[in-house]
């Protein structure tokens, strides 16, 4: 039987791949779960696993491409199977299809056919600008698209195969920009500045995050929560188990008791309707160098302490080595994000579409409780809730937060 294997979807912050590492040819014998190639995303480097063993019949994309879900990128099948299969015009379409983006397809729904284009191109004098791009070669709609939004001439992009413009040579031709921006300063009025090349990944939070703020209708809500107890347990598990639990997981541990009874905080907005899923998936936000991304630990309502400290430990450190795998990103309905380690007490942080809320949580720190008699000082932490409002409403946000306080102020309760 012969198998298409494509290109996953990686996760909602994710609109396509580019195609770093080519690992099989064609008439390679591979086996299921080998790494048949590998996609970098805005989050991370994904390996891309057969699912079928037998002969490699074709690789329809190349090192470099960008490509987007739903892409096939190879073909696999039995030995026996080879000499009936044939390339078809129909994969290479539904490649092109596949990266047409959703919105521009009634506008550019199919790329140029320029018929004899290596004779004519031999045949006439080639077009070069004063920046040596090729004015000549149709351009596929994507890389028009981008073109567009970047504010970039399309005819001042070469065709890096020499037959049309593709997005990764837009992508290209703007870093060649970009490199020569940062390299040099920048006379301004009052001063110099210097451009920040604009990342894939920073592109993609700027373009959600401006998305959550026009979309989604949040308010906040903040706890102040005694620390005591949390921290006792912490060091209990530190120094009687040998297990170095994080506030994040303290914390993630108490939203999955919580959501026993406000399941809301499991829920997602999609498609116009609110699922709330079964079990607690919960991210964590992740700084990196210029960049940040949000892991996520799926049902933590299963697992106890101990295994919520190994899971986030694991996906942080994946996260690091841009590694995360597909099922690890774009899956929660929660997000935890910590800044109380750079000395922040408190601050609001942006709901992560689809998901129905994010906690930020600033640091512990001594502060005076009267106790009926003196004022005590007492290790206190603010949670800060933003809620996506179609999911969770004022009463219901705060009835949770109460309950993830009490929960975190009393954490025998999470062992149960």
């Amino acid at each position: 039987m012969i198998q298409e294997i494509k290109m996953p979807a990686a996760g909602q912050t994710t609109d396509e791949a580019t195609i770093v590492k080519v690992n099989v040819t064609v008439g390679d014998t591979v086996k299921r779960g080998d790494v048949l190639l590998e996609a970098e995303t805005d989050k991370a480097v994904l390996p891309i696993e057969s699912f079928a063993s037998g002969q490699v019949f074709d690789v329809l994309v190349s090192e470099g491409d960008t490509v987007a879900a739903g892409t096939i990128l190879a073909v696999i099948g039995k030995a026996e199977d080879s000499a009936v299969y044939h390339r078809s015009d129909a994969a290479v379409k539904k490649n092109l299809a596949a990266q047409v983006p959703i919105g521009l397809a009634r506008q550019e729904e199919y790329l140029p056919i320029v018929k004899n284009l290596a004779a004519e191109r031999e045949a006439k004098t080639i077009a070069v600008d004063e920046n040596g791009g090729l004015s000549h070669f149709p351009a596929m709609p994507n890389a028009k698209m981008l073109a567009n939004e970047m504010k970039l001439d399309i005819t001042t992009v070469p065709a890096s195969n020499g037959l049309f413009v593709k997005r990764q040579d837009v992508e290209q031709k703007l870093k060649t920009y970009q490199d020569a921006a940062v390299t040099k300063s920048v006379s301004a009025p009052g001063g110099t500045y210097e451009v920040m090349p604009m990342t894939r990944m920073r592109t993609v939070i700027c373009r959600r995050m401006q998305e959550s703020a026009q979309n989604i209708p949040a308010w906040q809500c903040t706890v102040s929560v005694d620390m005591s107890a949390s921290m006792a347990l912490r060091d209990t598990f530190k120094t009687k188990r040998g297990v170095n639990l994080s506030y994040n997981d303290i914390i993630a541990k108490a939203i999955a008791v919580a959501a026993r009874k406000y399941p809301l905080v499991r829920a997602r907005y999609e498609e116009n309707e609110v699922r709330i899923f079964r079990h607690t998936n919960i991210g964590l936000a992740v700084g990196l160098d210029g960049a940040l991304v949000v892991p996520v630990v799926k049902e933590i309502d299963s697992k106890n302490l101990e295994e919520i400290a190994t899971a986030y430990k694991n996906v942080i450190q994946k996260a690091r080595n841009n590694c995360l795998e597909i099922d690890e990103m774009g899956c929660g309905s929660i997000t935890i994000s910590n800044l109380g380690m750079y000395d922040v007490d408190h601050f609001i942080a942006i709901v992560n579409p689809p998901e129905s809320c994010i906690l930020a949580v600033g640091k512990i720190e001594p502060r005076p409780v009267w106790d009926g008699k003196l004022f005590q000082p007492v290790p206190k932490m603010t949670i800060t809730g933003s809620f996506d409002h179609r999911i969770i409403d004022g009463a219901y946000g705060a009835q949770f937060l109460r309950e993830l306080k009490m929960l975190m102020e009393n954490p025998l309760l999470l062992l149960g």
